[in-house]
This record gives C-alpha cells, structure tokens and sequence, in this order.
C-alpha cells in the first residue's frame, strides 16, 4: 500500500516543526496529507503551511489550517463513465470478501455491472472505514447504486439486477458531452427533432442524445473550437424519450426488486427531491428517470440549500468536478472513494485521509493509517432532510471569506484535473 503521511497541530507553526521533525500523528485544528511522503513532496507540503492557505488534493497534497465549515454529507454514485477504473478486487480482500468477475468487455452490459459493483463494493468499505452519510444521490444509473446502498432496493436483489439491467434493448443513439450550459447546448439541437439534452451535469458541461449524424451537426455548430466536445464511448438512450419504446424491458426488472424503507434518504436527479415513501409512486419515478434528463446540477443545488457540504463520490467518474463546478464560490469539499488510474484501495485511503484533514474522523487504523489524536466533535446544521441536512437556508458564510474559500477550492480542483489529465497520457 502507498504510504501516507498525516500529521495535526495547533496551527501552522507546530505543524510545519512536526514535519520537519519527521513526526507524524498529533492533534489540532491545522492539518495535512502527504500521498507518498517523499522529501520532495514534504516540501511541497511545507510550502503549502507556510502559504497559510487550504489546498484540496491536487498533486495528491491536502492541507487544510482549520476544520472545514461544519454541514452535511451526501454519497454520490456515478453512473457509466468515459473512464473505467482498476477492478476494486484490493478493497473486497481488504472488506474479506472474494475477488469478483472479470471484466473483459466494453459493452453497454459490462460497463453497467461493472460500474454498479464497483459502486456497492466501496459503498461498503466507506462505512466499514467510518465514513457515513446523510443523504445519498447519484448521477444516471448511479442512481440505481443510491437507491441498493440506502436499502430502499433489498441488498438480495442486487445481483439479478446488476445482470439483467443493462443487458434490456436499447436504442441505437448516441451521447455527446459538451462544455456548455444546458441552455446554450439545448439551442444546439433546436433544428434537430432527434436530438434531445439529456444531462444537465453542470455549468460547463452538459450532454444531447439522439442520432449519431444529427448529434454531429450539432456539434459541428459550436463556433468557438475551445469548447470541449466529445462523443461518449456507449449507446443507450437513457434519459431520452428515444428509450420510451424500450421502457417495458427495464420496468420488469423494476418490478422484481423488493423496496423498504431507506436508512438515509436518496435524492432523485430528475425531481430534485427525496424519492417518495409511497410505493407506487416511487415506482413511476424509477421508469421516469430513464426518460426524462439527468438533472444533476439541480440536484447538487438543492442539497447545498439543505446543508450539504461535503461531497463524497462513490466509485469512479467525474461527479467531483461537476459538484465543484456548480458550487464554485461557494465553501464545500469534494473527494473520490473511487480512480480511474490508481488502485482502489490506495484511492479509498486516500478519501479517508482528506476527510481526516478536514476534520471529519475515519477509522484510519482499519485502513492502515497513523492514528492522530481524536478530533473535537463536530458541529452540524439542524437536523432536517437527512440527519445533518437541514430544509432552511444554508448556513450564513461572511462574504470575503466564503470568496476567499472558494476561489481557493476552485484553484485547487483545477490544478488537480490538469495534474490528473496529465499523468493518465504520460
């Protein structure tokens, strides 16, 4: 496993003695994560105590001087992405549990087995490591993985449905993402019937569904060539009304999966609220998602406005930069469970380790981490939605410092993304 340094001290002084000292572990506030300490990277870290100012992983270094604001945490579970991950086999030994199936193919079946697992099996190592939430969503199928890890999806039903779900007739269209609001790649396909948004996934990114020639008109019409366009690697037609004709075949899956009642509540990505208690309404809201878009931006929204602060991804995607793209300039963190490059369980120990500098109180011991003072228990908003999230307005921020906070976290995700686009071509 790769090494992590952690170390805590009363403010930035103390803690950059610490490092230099070569110590690790202690208590306070002010707090950074070293992923693979080597002297190098030490001093990057001490460049960053000594600049006094938050950094959120980019070139895998956390560094926060004070706990991060207090408020909710919401699970997000990504859906079929251009990216596939390592197979998670490092965190099933770790949870003590069998390697699973290989994936040996690209097909829209695999993908959505493969995703699905890989979302439930660092669903359980994030609460076997202490890290719970108050609220679950997830972005397209992803939202299937929320609804099994909340348990509103009975746990046996699982496997017959991660088999039989993405194997059901799709139709023949494709998905093309692009870097421009919903609204500006709507008016895109505004001369196009069979072209349709189907993905409001943030400000700088949204994604039209439809034939594969009418999509490439659409994007042969965005004049400026630095917006980013680009087919996506799988057919389906979900959340399209291209998928209508094929909608029987997914509501008998649908219908095989017994419900109960959820431990946190799932927020739905295409009404923007919790998925409701009554059964039969629920169940049209299942076959609802499938045709209607993915209203993901929204969503992340409405959780802020209800006290999220704290955005964990479970499994691999880019959710962390659609959430730090809608949230821009205002305070909140983001971290991945789950990589597209590294190993998985180097990657879950590494969410753990940014949520420990934030303040947050993982089981570092059980995933093989120096055990640092335990923290002063946290503070969070009124109970409300799920345990820490509450309905009224988000908690007041001084102007100045929630500027000063999310320029910082904008800066930082950035960095990172550069960073990470850089090492996956090297």
């Amino acid at each position: 496993m790769t090494d992590i340094l952690l170390a805590a001290a009363a403010g930035p002084g103390d803690l950059r003695a610490a490092l230099r000292a070569g110590r690790r572990g202690g208590t306070g506030p002010c707090r950074v994560a070293v992923l693979d300490p080597t002297p190098q990277r030490i001093e990057q870290a001490l460049a960053l105590i000594d600049r006094g100012e938050p950094w959120q992983g980019g070139n895998d270094l956390w560094f926060a001087p004070r706990p991060a604001p207090p408020g909710g945490t919401v699970f997000l579970f990504p859906g079929l992405d251009a990216r596939t991950g390592p197979p998670p086999d490092d965190v099933l030994r770790w949870l003590g549990r069998p390697a699973g199936p290989a994936s040996g193919s690209t097909g829209l079946a695999e993908r959505t087995r493969a995703t699905l697992r890989l979302n439930r099996v660092l669903h359980a190592a994030l609460l076997r490591a202490g890290i719970v939430p108050d609220a679950m969503a997830g972005h397209s199928a992803g939202e299937w993985s929320a609804l099994f890890a909340a348990g509103l999806f009975a746990e046996p039903a699982f496997e017959d449905f991660a088999r039989t779900m993405g194997a059901a007739p799709v139709p023949d269209v494709v998905f093309a993402a692009v870097g421009l609001p919903a609204e500006a790649a709507a008016r895109l396909a505004r001369d196009e019937p069979g072209v349709v948004l189907s993905h409001d996934n943030a400000p700088d990114q949204s994604v039209l569904c439809g034939d594969e020639d009418a999509v490439g008109r659409c994007l042969a019409r965005i004049a400026d060539p630095e917006v980013p366009r680009r087919v996506l690697p799988f057919r389906s037609g979900f959340h399209s009304p291209m998928l209508a004709p094929y909608l029987p075949g997914f509501s008998a899956v649908f219908d095989r999966v017994p419900l109960a009642r959820p431990s946190v509540p799932v927020w739905s990505a295409t009404t923007v609220a919790p998925y409701p208690d009554d059964e039969t309404e629920l169940r049209a809201l299942l076959n609802r998602h499938l045709v209607e878009p993915v209203r993901f931006r929204a969503v992340i929204e409405r959780l802020y406005r209800a006290g999220a602060r704290v955005f964990v991804q479970v499994g691999c995607g880019s959710l962390t930069r659609f959430v730090a793209a809608t949230l821009a300039g205002r305070p909140h963190r983001t971290v991945s469970a789950g990589s597209a490059t590294r190993p998985q369980l180097d990657q879950l120990r590494w969410a753990a380790a940014a949520l420990w500098a934030e303040g947050h109180a993982p089981d570092l011991p059980a995933l093989g981490l120096t055990t640092p003072a335990a923290p002063p228990p946290r503070t969070g908003p009124a109970p409300g939605i799920g345990p820490a999230l509450s309905t009224g307005p988000a908690p007041s921020t001084h102007p100045v410092a929630g500027a000063y906070e999310a320029a910082v976290a904008a800066v930082s995700a950035s960095v990172e993304t550069v960073y990470r686009t850089w090492r996956e071509r090297t």
